[in-house]
């Protein structure tokens, strides 16, 4: 009988660990998460760059793959954050944040907001919060995803700058 409680206990801290290692995995697959836009967009009006907003939930497979493979390669390289600013927002958290007119609401508000019910989601914004094209949503073709981010970067860019 101790036998199999040990097994037990030993499949269950098991289990927990691998939980625990796939929520550290999660967290490292991460941008800075949107805290407070109407700083954001300061700073981004300041530098002349858009906001890239990506819209994520927890349980998105395609959320993780756009992150760990695009996103945030891209905000780690010096050259991509003198482009834009990149922020990530939680389609099902009830996060608080502060939008772009200095209000408090949560980051399933701002989603709401901007339509973005499907995971993932990327918007670019100018510093007021406004959309400088189309949404990219879905992870799309994998092979021209990065393109697609690129495209919808240099977009902001060309209309913040003229």
């Amino acid at each position: 009988m101790r036998r199999i409680l040990a097994c037990a206990l030993g499949a269950a801290a098991g289990l927990a660990g691998a939980g625990a290692a796939a929520r550290q995995l999660r967290r490292r697959a991460s941008l800075p998460p949107a805290e407070n836009l109407a700083a954001d967009a300061a700073a981004a009006a300041g530098r002349r760059v858009p906001i890239l907003l990506f819209f994520d939930r927890d349980d998105c497979p395609y959320c993780e793959r756009a992150l760990r493979e695009f996103l945030v390669p891209m905000a780690g390289d010096p050259a991509w954050r003198d482009r834009a600013i990149f922020r990530q927002v939680g389609i099902d958290r009830a996060t608080p944040l502060v939008d772009f007119a200095g209000a408090s609401t949560t980051h399933q508000a701002l989603a709401a907001r901007y339509r973005a019910s499907l995971a993932p989601t990327v918007v670019v914004v100018d510093a007021r919060g406004e959309p400088t094209g189309d949404p990219l949503v879905g992870l799309l073709t994998v092979d021209f995803y990065g393109a697609y981010l690129e495209d919808a970067v240099n977009a902001g860019l060309r209309k913040l700058r003229g």
